[in-house]
């Protein structure tokens, strides 16, 4: 009895001890603009500033970039074992998943112009009058769109979801998985982007579901 007693304690214990390994994911909010998502364990946070001006397209000198730093909330997680928030936007191979988040105020001119469209195109070119409009003017070739969804979260936010395909300067075809969102009184948009080597995607394409999926913004209404 005695030796049995002890085999049923290591039994538990090691259940216990399996029990306290790695979480699966990494949970990223911003308790502020109460927006959530989780990302695989293993990613690396990396810092955004870099990425996050070449996409304002404001001079990092400027009033312009203080301001912005100041209004933008962002976040990005890299699978590659040398993490970089520019792997978003590099026209090189990315063969790990990205994922960046950002929350932003709107300007009064987009605001004036905001509608579904306009989130399809908020990061790049997706529908057929942006691709036209930029033709010539990005490297970005082979268009392929994979999945377009409008979204209806909660009574106070609306967007879209689309899963696009472009084949870069290098010739390799990338999937770009993107979840916009904006508020009903157009005035803060809430953006989710991964990217990946098309290949790439389809392998982990749960995975990368599983981000996307997990996306959510609480609403005020």
């Amino acid at each position: 009895m005695h030796i049995r007693r002890i085999h049923i304690v290591g039994i538990i214990v090691l259940a216990l001890v399996a029990g306290c390994g790695a979480p699966d994911f990494t949970y990223v909010k911003n308790s502020g603009h109460k927006t959530y998502f989780k990302v695989p364990h293993g990613w690396h946070e990396t810092a955004t500033k870099s990425l996050d001006d070449a996409l304002s397209g404001t001079n990092t000198d400027s009033v312009a970039a203080e301001m912005r730093e100041q209004s933008w909330w962002s976040v990005a997680y890299d699978a590659a074992d040398t993490p970089a928030a520019d792997h978003l936007v590099t026209v090189g191979l990315t063969d790990d998943p990205i994922v960046y988040a950002r929350v932003s105020p709107l300007t009064e001119q987009q605001q004036s112009k905001v509608s579904l469209d306009l989130l399809r195109d908020a990061f790049l070119p997706v529908t057929p009058a942006a691709r036209e409009a930029a033709a010539g003017s990005l490297p970005l070739t082979g268009f392929e769109l994979v999945h377009s969804e409008v979204l209806t979260p909660s009574d106070g936010l609306h967007g879209v979801r689309v899963i696009f395909d472009y084949e870069l300067a290098n010739g390799v075809l990338h999937t770009f998985d993107q979840t916009a969102l904006v508020d009903n009184g157009g005035t803060m948009l809430y953006l989710l982007i991964i990217r990946c080597s098309t290949s790439c995607y389809r392998d982990r394409i749960d995975e990368l579901d599983t981000i996307a999926t997990s996306f959510t913004v609480r609403s005020d209404t």
